[in-house]
């Protein structure tokens, strides 16, 4: 997700990036990545002679999927949701068994109580359903399709799941909707209204294999695919924006592909100059081994972003208290009692310069080893009594500095730098490139298969 503008104007031209394109193309495109193994290698899925998929990897979809996004987390025995607009005809009905719905006249409360549900309309008419059977609402009326949520409107059907055996921690508001329905509002939500329509065509492409790639994940293994906010991709559900709305039809059905396997498309704010491999940041699952994954070589064209560079200073007795929240968080002490941070330092670079390993040492001497994400998050810790920092550290390539009872962090870009920089990318378009190329450019050896 993007956090301020800062493109720079037209200082680059085509001819120059295309110069730094020849340049960077001489360099190996599908780089080694530093892993917790002493030797990792990201090598093509069954070896350089055999062109085909990998298996255990999700492979290229044939037909549109049907996404679940959760919208809404409601939280506690005694949370509420309104749904619908006032005088809206809405039907109420068991997403697990057929059989006629129960019509309703909108805006409805929803409320778990006992061991059932409520859902109350604005007639006040209560449909009590036993148990906590999973629920669906959907519009009536073809001329108001979408159901609003705390005002935001959202096409497809909404899916009411609950949390615990007795609905004591909540439930969950999941819209279900088509693949090329649900873009739109992501596209939307991922970037600047003003930027090029070859940048929203590669974000559509890339947010379609991540969306595509997160549903073959977690189909079987949890009641959603994605969430609407940063931590999957930002969902602003019904969007009216011309342009982006153009964008997500023109690329219909595009994805990153690689021998016939999907490739998740991973991106992020700014990458700060170096790509990161996703196997580092990401997580280890071997949908993250695919060598597009693996980060391009040489210098990226975001350099001039706002957020390329930036400097946060830390009072250490507040850094060191953060960090060692983390660490009881994840039962994995970070501090000696009574000690404090003494020293951050970069302690291991996958091949493209980035860092992947951090040592943080305290004033007793004791050492541990986090990898660049974990520190990030640890430095950002919430939790424990602890609010967020008034100024998060916005990725982890970065070098600290500790001197005087304060910590600097000199850091790099915004996210975790793998697969597409948002900022890239449009520095990118704004040269002349067409979308086929800023995705090769960011997901090296990636192939464009339209799925579907």
């Amino acid at each position: 997700m993007l956090f301020a503008e800062g493109i720079p104007n037209a200082a680059q031209t085509r001819r120059a990036f295309l110069a730094r394109l020849a340049a960077v193309a001489a360099v190996p495109a599908l780089a080694r990545c530093d892993a917790d193994s002493d030797t990792p290698v990201i090598d093509t899925p069954g070896g350089s002679d055999s062109p085909g998929p990998s298996r255990g990897l999700p492979l290229l979809p044939t037909a549109e999927p049907l996404m679940r996004v959760r919208v809404l987390r409601a939280d506690g025995p005694s949370a509420q949701v309104l749904i619908g607009r006032a005088s809206q005809w809405l039907a109420l009905e068991s997403a697990s068994t057929e059989g006629t719905g129960i019509v309703l006249r909108g805006p409805v409360v929803v409320r778990v109580g006992g061991k059932r549900w409520s859902v109350t309309d604005a007639g006040g008419v209560q449909a009590g359903v036993e148990a906590f059977e999973p629920l669906e609402l959907v519009a009536l009326s073809e001329a108001e399709p979408e159901l609003t949520v705390q005002q935001r409107a959202y096409p497809g059907r909404l899916r009411l799941l609950i949390r615990g055996d007795m609905g004591d921690r909540g439930f969950d508001v999941v819209n279900i909707i088509a693949m090329e329905a649900y873009l739109p509002g992501v596209v939307a939500g991922e970037l600047f209204s003003h930027w090029l329509a070859q940048t929203r065509a590669a974000q559509a492409v890339a947010a379609r294999s991540f969306a595509a790639s997160e549903h073959e994940w977690f189909r079987d293994r949890r009641g959603w695919d994605v969430t609407g906010t940063a931590h999957s991709q930002v969902y602003q559900g019904r969007i009216d924006h011309r342009e982006t709305l153009d964008a997500v039809e023109a690329t219909r059905g595009v994805m990153l592909g690689f021998h016939g396997n999907l490739v998740a498309g991973y991106y992020s704010s700014c990458c700060g100059g170096t790509a990161a491999c996703a196997v580092d940041a990401i997580g280890d699952n071997p949908v993250n081994s695919l060598p597009p994954l693996a980060g391009r070589s040489g210098q990226d064209v975001c350099t001039g972003a706002a957020v390329a560079r930036w400097t946060i200073d830390r009072l250490v007795p507040r850094l060191t208290r953060r960090l060692a929240a983390w660490g009881r968080d994840r039962d994995r002490p970070l501090m000696a009692d009574g000690a404090e941070v003494a020293a951050i330092d970069v302690l291991r670079r996958n091949e493209h310069g980035r860092p992947t390993r951090y040592a943080v040492t305290d004033t007793l001497g004791h050492r541990v080893v986090l990898s660049a994400e974990d520190l990030r998050n640890a430095v950002n810790f919430s939790g424990d009594g602890l609010d967020g920092p008034r100024q998060p550290v916005l990725s982890s390539h970065l070098s600290v500095s500790i001197r005087d009872g304060t910590a600097t962090f000199a850091g790099r870009g915004f996210g975790h730098g793998v697969g597409m920089c948002q900022y890239g990318a449009e520095t990118m378009a704004r040269a002349g490139a067409e979308y086929p190329e800023i995705l090769q450019w960011y997901y090296p050896g990636v192939e464009l298969v339209k799925a579907y």
